[in-house]
């Protein structure tokens, strides 16, 4: 029966839109329960079958597909509502359809990531602008050009980890995603992420390894115009073996030299590592060792080779630490166990530290003493500021960060494995992981440098 342009029309005459971008209605069961004490509150807006599929519509008795109100429709229809008050609109085309739902759902604060993200995309398609999509759903143009970001994503894997509770996927996460351009790689790291946390520090290490590939390829790029080449393939074999020495490391995190020498590197090739490329020589060949030289010499460059990975965990953990400082790392809703993790580990690790070496960590100068007054001062205040949390976690690496990994002999010192051990799992609970799976085999024990000691027998 018409009231003005607002009919009843038979449930059983009604169909949800089949393009409707919302695809989870999600828990109906409050609305559901809403509908059986008062009815239906506010019109659904439908149109005509034959305005979506013509071919459809042919034959039947004149059928509606649902624009505006797809919760409703289906909460009704579970309550048992035989007839729905309809606004009937007629004549839209596709993109009009598209554009109505599209802004209607994209208000709402339930949709799924996934849905956001390709509700955008579809109005994108249809022909509107960013700035028109942010004109029509209210959100700005920053908001819009991260959902458009998301899209762009493998969605099979992106609809897998929003299921996955465990993962706790949210938006702000996924715009760390946007550091880096290949869209390749940001889908390789949702899908290998373990947690949310684990994909921003994944992002993080990404693009910063992208940054250090693009300076390397600079350095390279001049170091070949000065004529000196790549390492020969033996290096990689015998780079340990004291047959080679390193002339210079040119660092790859900061900016490209702007010049090289092509007198100081005559004779020299170069070696790209992890954050440096390195300019190396063969050394002049001396007199035969003997085994027993020999031996000891191989355990010296392992000895070598341990500490410098070892170097490199430490220096990424303090980046990591200094992220958290800075607010780039999401912190923990309950901090108990945290504090009381990081204690445990400056209490077993019985290094020395005082407030000035804490105050240090917060400075780039090599040490408390070698920094100014007013450099002093700004330490000092931001130290102060600190969160217990955060104080604790500087404290942590201070006590650790001289722990060598190696006995005198080369064996793996198991004390000092275990502690770094600890605190990387602690520090794993804000999505910390180291880059390299080898840095992983250094801190428990497994690396083929340490020195392998004979289990007595009997």
């Amino acid at each position: 029966m018409e009231q003005g342009n607002i009919v009843n029309i038979k449930a059983e005459s009604i169909m949800a839109h089949p393009d409707n971008p919302r695809k989870d209605l999600g828990d109906l069961s409050e609305l559901v329960e809403s509908i059986k004490i008062h009815g239906i509150m506010q019109n659904l807006t439908v149109i005509p079958l034959a305005d979506v599929d013509p071919d459809a519509a042919i034959g039947q008795e004149e059928k509606y597909v649902t624009l505006i109100g797809h919760r409703r429709y289906a909460a009704g229809s579970q309550a048992g509502v035989t007839e729905f008050p309809c606004k009937i609109a007629r004549g839209l085309s596709e993109r009009e359809q598209m554009s109505i739902m599209l802004e209607e759902n994209m208000q709402r604060a339930d949709l799924t990531i996934w849905e956001q993200a390709n509700g955008f995309q579809m109005m994108l398609d249809l022909g509107e602008t960013e700035e028109g999509i942010a004109e029509k759903t209210g959100f700005s143009k920053t908001t819009v050009r991260h959902r458009l970001n998301i899209a762009k994503l493998n969605q099979d894997v992106l609809r897998k980890k929003e299921k996955d509770e465990a993962f706790q996927l949210s938006l702000t996460d996924l715009y760390a995603l946007e550091q880096i351009e290949d869209i390749k790689i940001r889908d390789k790291i949702l899908k290998e992420a373990s947690n949310s946390r684990d994909l921003v520090w994944k992002a993080k290490n990404a693009a910063e390894e992208i940054h250090r590939d693009k300076v390397a390829a600079k350095i390279i790029e001049m170091l070949e115009a000065a004529g000196i080449g790549a390492a020969p393939k033996e290096y990689e074999k015998d780079q340990y073996s004291g047959k080679w020495e390193t002339v210079e490391w040119i660092s790859t995190e900061k900016a490209a030299p702007k010049k090289i020498s092509k007198k100081k590197f005559e004779g020299c090739f170069f070696h790209k590592s992890y954050r440096s490329v390195n300019v190396i020589r063969k050394k002049d060949k001396k007199e035969p060792m003997t085994e027993a030289e020999r031996i000891q010499k191989e355990k010296e460059q392992n000895k070598k080779t341990i500490k410098a990975i070892a170097k490199e965990m430490t220096a990424q953990r303090k980046s990591f630490i200094r992220n958290a400082i800075a607010g780039k790392i999401e912190p923990l809703k309950d901090t108990e166990d945290a504090i009381k993790g990081l204690w445990s580990v400056i209490v077993d690790a019985c290094g020395y530290m005082n407030k000035t070496t804490l105050m240090a960590f917060l400075s780039d100068a090599k040490d408390w003493w070698s920094m100014s007054d007013e450099e002093k001062e700004k330490c000092r205040d931001k130290f102060q500021k600190l969160s217990m949390e955060h104080q604790l976690m500087i404290g942590a690496f201070c006590a650790t960060d001289d722990k060598d990994f190696t006995e005198w002999d080369g064996a793996y010192k198991k004390e000092a494995g275990e502690l770094i051990t600890h605190f990387t799992e602690i520090l794993e609970k804000y999505g910390f992981s180291y880059a390299e799976e080898e840095q992983n085999k250094v801190m428990e024990g497994s690396h083929e440098c340490y020195f392998k000691k004979e289990e007595p027998k009997g």
